[in-house]
């Protein structure tokens, strides 16, 4: 039973660590570039739609990843503790550290962006010329956290590959 248990977390981990990268790799691949190409009119309705459930989604799956990963240790401690200094162990540790920098980032930078575009926005349909400058700024500001992420999202997984291949 206790080996069900393990391999439960440790699907649970895996699937939520897919969900998280995947899910910022079609948000910044697919869904930025998609509504950039749509005429302000309907640009800010659809941002307005899908910017708080996307960040909303992405936390979660990040916090879950986060939490079943740390469930992992304890669950199974003896692997990480008697592996230390293995690249399997270390591999886990850079995975988890960088885990921790893609989710701040999140929470701390990118989360306030798209909070911000969601406020100054409308202002910039209504003819705002000042705030207009404003999403262009905050848009950039977006993309290159949204880039950032992306690059430790592939670190993290060639990180846990080189743990699994270990």
């Amino acid at each position: 039973m206790e080996e069900l248990g393990r391999i439960a977390v440790q699907w649970a981990h895996v699937l939520s660590g897919v969900l998280w990268i995947g899910g910022g790799f079609y948000t910044i691949l697919v869904q930025l570039p998609a509504l950039a190409e749509m005429p302000m009119p309907a640009r800010g309705p659809a941002l307005a739609a899908l910017g708080p459930r996307q960040i909303r989604y992405i936390l979660r799956v990040a916090e879950f990843t986060i939490g079943t990963g740390i469930l992992q240790v304890v669950v199974n401690p003896h692997r990480l503790l008697g592996d230390l200094g293995s690249r399997w162990s270390i591999a886990i540790v850079l995975g988890a550290l960088m885990a921790f920098v893609a989710y701040g980032i999140l929470r701390g930078a990118l989360k306030p962006a798209i909070e911000r575009l969601l406020a100054v926005a409308p202002v910039a349909a209504g003819g705002d010329a000042v705030a207009a400058k404003q999403v262009g700024v905050i848009r950039e500001r977006i993309r290159r956290l949204g880039y950032s992420q992306l690059g430790l999202g592939t670190l993290i997984l060639l990180a846990m590959v080189t743990a699994r291949f270990s």
